[in-house]
């Protein structure tokens, strides 16, 4: 099954992680409104940035995924 990038595990584990949203936009060099948007899951950002946010959390990539629910055909 495939797996998804998660705006709600992205907001648990910056938390977690005690640091802002502003802190961690400086981080990855984007904007507080770019990572605010991806936390609400309006945006999913490209694999090198989801990288980066894992990187500055000091976290693997994984927990910032979920598996993709299944779609009835």
């Amino acid at each position: 099954m495939a797996r998804q990038f998660s705006g709600q595990r992205l907001r648990e584990t910056r938390k977690a992680a005690g640091i802002s949203i502003e802190r961690l936009a400086i981080t990855i060099s984007r904007s507080a409104y770019s990572v605010q948007e991806y936390q609400r899951g309006r945006v999913t950002p490209p694999i090198t940035v989801i990288a980066a946010i894992a990187d500055a959390l000091g976290r693997p990539i994984e927990d910032l995924l979920v598996e993709e629910e299944a779609h009835a055909a």
